[in-house]
């Protein structure tokens, strides 16, 4: 099972709120979802890196 970030769940939160008219898409909002979005990927990649540290301390251990 894959489980989203938090900064994912929040874009996607936003994104809602923008579909139910509840939010602009003006700048600030562009901005904001620009920062979730690079955020998302950060911690992807920190997520990542974790994973393949795991990885080889497993078969570093076999």
């Amino acid at each position: 099972m894959t489980t989203k970030s938090i900064p994912e769940l929040l874009k996607r939160s936003l994104q809602s709120h923008m579909a139910e008219a509840d939010l602009r898409e003006d700048e600030e909002m562009q901005e904001i979802m620009a920062k979730l979005s690079t955020l998302s990927d950060k911690v992807a990649a920190a997520k990542a890196q974790v994973l393949a540290r795991r990885a080889k301390k497993v078969i570093d251990e076999a």
